[in-house]
Parts: structure tokens; sequence; C-alpha cells
């Protein structure tokens, strides 16, 4: 009973702890200046990207401006002004909106700081704690579910820090995702601030543990401490083709970035992999194909049509490709303005027309314009298509999703995607950099409507026919769950 009532007590204090953040001695800027920065977010916001209001109504983003400018009540430091200014800059709701600390913040907190020494991956909505950088050494830990920090469960915890970076539409099981790794300790930092320790509840572990927190350098010293080298693996390669048996075939489209793949892929170029894999398909007369998108985290925009071209009949792939402006001034009345601007000047000229609103739509052209391809290949493929998605596939790999899964081209397997069914606004972002803070956000200048049909849920992605989460032991030991019940899934249909 005594040892329970220290626990509770521990606990408590624990608890309490995280409503006076510590972020250690950082300096305090003046309320009057952070209003200044805040003015220019809000600029920078509501004139420079093109689909600020996609899935947030003007007048609830100015509404949040309008309490955080109150919240900012007194000199803060850049912890607290940045826990009130990354919920704004999420209400884009656009995973391509990205903010940065400091490059000195960060040092500052590499060397001064605490964090939460253990790794850990969202499977679904459960938490695994995967390397253990702690000064507990029992390795019981390692691949433990996480059922509650400091009283909170991972989901609880997962919604609050989550609201300080952005994800497409709604979609929630890629902030999940994107707290992979270290990154959940990160962000547990940048919202609770510093924490002396951390009681965690394992799964099929009777009571909480408690674990020290420790700084960078020491979570990095027990990692290399008590893991070896695994000298075995290789990186798969961003573009992998096999015939895994006389009906089907596995493409691996693991990146659409041309600079990428240039210089990682064995490949070298993807237009040339896709002729000789197509060609090979139909040579084999392979019935069925699977195309893996799951870490495809898109890139040199084109390359989703080279694709879909081998699968699809051609069709118009945008609505429309907009820029809000093609020049943004940013001005608070005090400090020098900023400017902003989108196209250089050929694009401006002969890739776009100005619309009425001032704002710039893309034409069908030459380049990319707006048709899902230019030129219909050779080696198309009729058969059975499966692909595997996951919170991964963004950008243009969401693209090649939305497209298909449209056109009804594909049966889909594995979780949503993280980027939007609807489309995305990325293209060329500019830096917008606050004079005071020093914080920088990426503002994404095009917005790409996509031509979908009304499938899906307002502000999802792709949500897979088949739902397949892969188990920790599948996880850590990089087994395909997705291929395997994709093989299996055709095996019983014979």
């Amino acid at each position: 009973m005594h040892l329970r009532l220290i626990f509770s007590l521990f606990i408590l204090f624990t608890v309490k702890t995280t409503f006076g953040q510590d972020y250690g001695n950082l300096p305090k800027i003046s309320r009057d200046k952070l209003h200044r920065d805040l003015e220019l977010l809000y600029q920078g916001l509501d004139k420079f990207h093109s689909g600020m209001y996609w899935y947030t109504p003007k007048d609830s983003v100015d509404l949040a401006f309008e309490k955080a400018k109150q919240d900012i009540s007194y000199d803060m430091n850049i912890f607290e002004f940045y826990k009130i200014i990354a919920p704004l800059v999420a209400l884009s709701r656009e995973d391509h909106t990205d903010i940065f600390l400091p490059k000195e913040t960060i040092e500052f907190i590499n060397k001064k700081s605490v964090f939460l020494p253990i790794t850990v991956v969202f499977l679904g909505t459960k938490l695994f704690c995967v390397k253990n950088g702690s000064n507990y050494v029992e390795s019981i830990i390692e691949g433990a579910e996480i059922e509650l920090i400091n009283g909170e469960s991972p989901i609880e915890i997962a919604n609050k820090i989550g609201s300080l970076f952005a994800s497409d539409g709604y979609i929630q099981n890629v902030k999940l995702r994107d707290l992979i790794g270290f990154n959940f300790s990160k962000y547990h930092f940048y919202y609770y601030g510093n924490l002396n320790h951390f009681a965690i509840k394992f799964k099929n572990i009777k009571q909480p543990i408690i674990i020290e927190s420790l700084s960078i350098d020491s979570i990095n010293q027990n990692f290399i401490v008590r893991n070896a080298i695994d000298t075995t693996y290789q990186e798969k390669d961003l573009l992998e083709y096999k015939i895994i048996n006389d009906s089907t075939a596995y493409l691996g489209l693991h990146s659409f970035y041309n600079a990428y793949i240039q210089k990682e892929s064995s490949e070298n170029n993807l237009k040339a992999f896709l002729v000789k894999s197509l060609k090979s398909i139909s040579e084999n007369n392979i019935k069925n194909l699977v195309i893996d998108l799951s870490n495809n985290g898109g890139g040199t925009e084109g390359n989703e049509g080279w694709v879909y071209s081998y699968l699809g009949e051609n069709y118009q792939k945008y609505l429309k490709v907009r820029a809000k402006t093609q020049k943004a001034i940013l001005d608070n009345g005090i400090d020098s303005p900023i400017v902003l601007k989108t196209f250089g000047f050929i694009e401006r000229i002969f890739v776009n027309k100005k619309m009425k609103d001032g704002s710039l739509e893309r034409r069908e052209w030459i380049g990319y314009g707006l048709k899902a391809y230019k030129k219909e290949p050779k080696y198309k493929f009729a058969g059975k298509l499966f692909v595997i998605i996951s919170p991964v596939t963004y950008s243009g790999g969401s693209e090649l999703s939305n497209m298909l899964y449209s056109n009804d081209k594909a049966i889909f397997v594995g979780e949503e995607t993280g980027g939007g069914y609807l489309g995305n606004t990325s293209g060329y972002s500019r830096e917008l950099t606050l004079p005071h803070s020093k914080i920088t956000i990426d503002i994404p200048a095009l917005q790409f409507v996509m031509n979908v049909k009304p499938q899906l849920p307002f502000g999802r992605g792709v949500i897979p026919h088949y739902e397949v989460i892969p188990t920790f032991e599948q996880y850590i030991n990089r087994e395909n769950a997705a291929l395997e019940f994709i093989l299996k899934l055709i095996e019983h249909k014979k």
C-alpha cells in the first residue's frame, strides 16, 4: 500500500509538470514583435497559399488567428510561440505546408534538453517500443505495446502533439506514421517540454515502468552499445521488378523523384524501367500485377502519369492546376515587407492564364498540362491489378492511387494513403521566415485539383478495399504483409 501511494504521488507530479512546460533557458521575444510575426504568417497563408481554405473555411482561420493574438499577451520564448502558431499552419490541412524551428533553437535543445529515450512505431492505432535507449536495461520493453505514458494513451498524446503539424485533409493515420522512430519523442518535447521521468505502462507488464529522461548524446550512446549493426540488411532498390510466379509480377515503385532514382537506383531511369518491366509482363503473359506504392512519397511531376499510361485510358487528370497569385506582398506596417513569387517568366506567360480573380490556371499545353499522360505506350497491362498503399503514399504516389481508384482500375490493399483523394497543394513552395522568431514556414503555391469521382469521404485519402496492418514481428522483420495478403487472395480466387 505504501509503495502504491508513492507511485500515485509520482504520477500526479509527473502529469502536473506537463502544464508548466520547461524548455530550458531560452530568451524571451517581446509580445509586440510576436504580434508582428503573427500578422506576417496570416498574410502569407491568406495571400499565397492556394489551398488554404480548401478544408478550413476562412472565417474559422480568421477566428483562430484572432484567438492566437489574444493568447500572445506576454513576452514568450520560441517554443511558447511555436505551440501557438504551429496549429494555425496545420489549419491548411496540407502536408506540403511545413513549419521549422530555427537552426540555433534545434542546436540548443539537442545539447540542453532531455527526451523520452526510446524509438517507436504506430501500427494502426497501437504504439510499440522499437528500440530502448534508456538506462532501463531490461530488453522486455523492446517490441512491447505501450498502453499509457504518464497516464495518457498514445492516441491522446498523438492527438495533442499532432496539432503541431499538418496532414492532408482529415487523414489521421498519416500523423501517427509521422511519429515514427524518434519523432514521437521529439514532438513530445515540443508539446510538453522537459520532463524528468516517464511512467510507461506496457501491455502484459503489470506495473508501469519508470524511465528517466535522457539527453540526445546519452540516448545515442545507449543505442550504439545495445544494437549491433545489421550487416546483412540491404536497402531495397527504389525501382523493383520481379516475377513472383507464372501468373503474378511485382512492381515496387518506391519513389518518383528523378534525382533520387538517378543517384540511388540501379535502374537509373523510371521511363526505361517501365518499358522494360511492362514488356516482360506482356511477354510472360502475366495475369496479376502488384504495384507497391506503400513507400512512395511522390517526387517529380508527371511520373505518376507515365505509370498510369500503362494501366488506364487517357483522360483529363486535373480539373485545374491553380496558383492564387503571382506575387504576394506581406507587410505588417513596421518590418520590411516580404515578397513571395510563384512563377518564372515563361511559366507565368505561356503555361498559365490569368483569371478574373487574379489567380493563374494552367493551360493544356506541350508540358505536363492537365491530361493523365501525353503518349500511349506500347505495352499496356490489361490483367488484374493490385495496389499496395500506406500513410507514406503521398503527393505523386497518392495521385497515381487517386487516378486508379477513381477509374476502378485496381484493388487496393494496405492502409489509407497519406495524400488526399481530391488532390493537394504543392508544386512551388516558398519559404517565409518570420523576422523576430526566425521560424520558417514552407508555403506551397500550386493547388492540384484532381478529376476524381466522389467515391470517398471529403478530406480523406484512398481507403483500401482490404486493410492490412502489419504485426510488430512483420514490421521489425521487414515483411511485406500487404503483399503476402494479396498473394493469398489471388490463390484463393483461382
